[in-house]
């Protein structure tokens, strides 16, 4: 059974008036209710969906603009930070329109204690800082600007404070009339910043019923996501993949199949998906600590079916590589659904332990990604599926960095899946490519963790992950726990791929119109 919080963080979004009006004929105050699985308020998961639309509707039914989330996020920072870059200036304008007073206000230390307005400028959004920066009209809003325009600073630009003190506040206090100079400090920011400033693109067809309305659409998302060297003009494969999509949109044996949910299938066929699963001994044992494998018997489920959602709209049987934490599997590459399944039905367990991030180095990125960078053949991005149960276990040192002693997990570098995440980032610019080449999600698995101290670690690791600006454009943390979202789904196959869907669509919000 779906929720509102489903429905609202749905991508393509799920929400409607009739459905809200119902969620809150059952209980008026829903609309502002916590999630008690992912702390979100409906508000915050459309918001992080890119949902303007269902922001909107939200909003317009009595959504506080002001309730945080369960970790201490105001609804405005969220906006500023969120992941889909066409949605974000008009998700902040819907939320200045109902006065939040918390619209700069600063996060908690999770974020580095960042104000909306600092998160526009860490994304480079020019239109979200001069909206967030005219909303400061009538307050003294130089402070606020100033520390927005500072954490530049941390990341080697010189002379920001100049800039700052000398040009911004001095000349905007002194005439004391922000509102008319508003398009010269966004001119200026733009500039001092490298702020690209881009025609707005074409709209999406809305409903696309046609090919060529899919063909379309995938242009689109070509040009929003920079994918033109993979995919220039003329290119057949999108052509290919428009056609899949039309064929999809009248396939009674697919769930998937409205034209918005069928587009989102479309979009995904650009990417290569590689699924890189946790195969660690707690993913047979936890739960009851009966060696049951609940948890490695619903990753199973969730990966088949990803599989199959992934490719069902490629056209030429491509299918997704699998890897694992602690196996090698060099060949498992291409598989479509049925060998997939087959797998991991037929995989031995694991006494295993989980370092994630020596691992994606050793099995993903090494033989997957970094020979194309370096031989400049990439035919395709890269969109790369994680799924864990736990935090870092016995990690080894990046190469060429001396070992420090290894600490209570027998990590020697706990931080290093975040560092590899890092590091490829930096090796994709260094070979002209963009960051975003390579794009990662990470889902957890573990509805009940049986220790305490282990499940405080689970949540400080995938909270570090989410909250690192060095890599929050790339990488996609999964709201809900996987394995608790499939069991109250599975009795609806329809909802469980929505809601699967979703998951995938979230690292590629970018691409989304």
């Amino acid at each position: 059974m779906t929720t509102i919080w489903d429905d609202a963080g749905a991508i393509p979004s799920a929400l409607t008036a009739e459905k809200l009006a119902e969620y809150a004929k059952g209980n008026p105050d829903i609309v502002n209710e916590l999630d008690p699985r992912t702390g979100l308020t409906p508000l915050a998961a459309a918001i992080r969906a890119g949902n303007s639309s269902a922001v909107k509707l939200l909003l317009d039914n009595k959504a506080d603009p002001d309730k945080k989330t369960r970790d201490g996020l105001v609804p405005m920072y969220l906006a500023a930070n969120a992941a889909s870059a066409g949605s974000r200036p008009r998700m902040v304008q819907l939320l200045l329109e109902k006065y939040p007073k918390t619209f700069d206000e600063a996060g908690p230390a999770s974020i580095r204690n960042e104000t909306p307005l600092m998160a526009a400028v860490r994304k480079k959004d020019s239109r979200t800082i001069k909206l967030l920066d005219l909303a400061n009209e009538f307050t003294p809003a130089g402070l606020d600007v100033a520390k927005a325009l500072q954490i530049a600073a941390s990341k080697g630009r010189g002379g920001v404070t100049t800039y700052v003190d000398e040009w911004v506040l001095e000349v905007l206090a002194h005439f004391n009339i922000w509102s008319p100079l508003g398009d010269i400090f966004d001119s200026a920011t733009r500039s001092y910043y490298d702020i690209a400033l881009f025609a707005p693109l074409p709209d999406d067809v809305a409903e696309p019923q046609t090919a060529a309305d899919f063909k379309k659409n995938l242009e689109n998302a070509v040009k929003r996501g920079g994918l033109e060297r993979f995919f220039p003009p003329g290119d057949p494969y999108l052509q290919q993949v428009a056609d899949k999509a039309f064929q999809l949109k009248n396939d009674p044996k697919n769930h998937l199949n409205t034209p918005r949910q069928v587009d989102g299938l479309a979009k995904l066929a650009l990417y290569q998906p590689i699924l890189y699963c946790d195969d660690s001994w707690s993913m047979w044992v936890e739960e009851d600590q009966k060696g049951k494998g609940e948890r490695w018997r619903a990753q199973v489920e969730l990966v088949k079916r990803i599989s199959n959602i992934t490719t069902r709209a490629v056209p030429d049987n491509r299918g997704c590589h699998l890897r694992f934490i602690n196996k090698d599997t060099p060949t498992y590459n291409n598989l479509n659904k049925d060998q997939i399944t087959d797998i991991m039905e037929k995989f031995p367990r694991n006494d295993g332990w989980t370092p994630i991030g020596t691992m994606l180095r050793s099995h993903v990125l090494d033989p997957l990604i970094y020979p194309d960078i370096k031989a400049n053949t990439v035919k395709r991005p890269w969109l790369v599926l994680i799924t864990t149960d736990g935090y870092p276990t016995k990690e080894d040192a990046m190469e060429g960095v001396p070992p420090g002693p290894r600490d209570e997990n027998r990590n020697a570098d706990p931080d290093r899946f975040r560092k590899e995440i890092r590091k490829i980032g930096t090796e994709l610019e260094k070979a002209g490519y963009r960051q975003d080449v390579v794009r990662f999600s990470v889902s957890q698995i573990g509805k009940k963790i049986s220790y305490s101290d282990d499940e405080e670690k689970v949540k400080l690791f995938l909270d570090g992950l989410e909250s690192d600006p060095d890599i929050q454009d790339v990488l996609y943390r999964t709201a809900d726990i996987m394995d608790a979202k499939y069991d109250a789904l599975k009795e609806n196959e329809k909802n469980l791929e929505v809601f699967l869907l979703t998951t995938l669509l979230s690292p590629l919000q970018s691409l989304l119109n």
